[in-house]
């Protein structure tokens, strides 16, 4: 299926998720989000990796637009963008509306015939 046929809050979601599929990068936004704004050595302080691969890390949630950071000297200061979090929220809890369709609302699911069925979702 191409990627123009699934739901925009399909899109938009996978792409959240597959930043949010790494437990440094779940960290690294707990961490920020307790400041207005880090140092980025604070932040690697704070994880079991090395100031590269947490770089790296940090270079895929700025990319995402989770974060931002802005030089202070030689130093990077990082911070939650609490509009796009705020916007990810609002995602995810959507996404979970969806998911809790109340049980008389539901309907059966059948099997297309063979016929009209020319995709295998699963």
């Amino acid at each position: 299926m191409e990627p123009s046929q699934y739901p925009d809050i399909a899109m938009k979601l996978a792409s959240l998720l597959d930043v949010l599929s790494h437990p440094a990068r779940v960290k690294i936004l707990l961490h920020l989000s307790k400041y207005k704004n880090c140092p980025a050595g604070n932040i690697s302080s704070q994880l079991p990796l090395c100031k590269s691969t947490v770089s790296q890390h940090m270079a895929k949630l700025k990319e995402a637009g989770l974060i931002s950071c802005t030089p202070d000297g030689i130093c990077q200061n990082y911070r939650i963008q609490d509009n796009n979090i705020s916007q990810a929220k609002t995602l995810f809890l959507d996404f979970f509306r969806q998911l809790e369709v109340s049980e008389e609302l539901k309907k059966e699911c059948k099997q297309d015939a063979p016929e009209t069925s020319t995709n295998c979702i699963l």
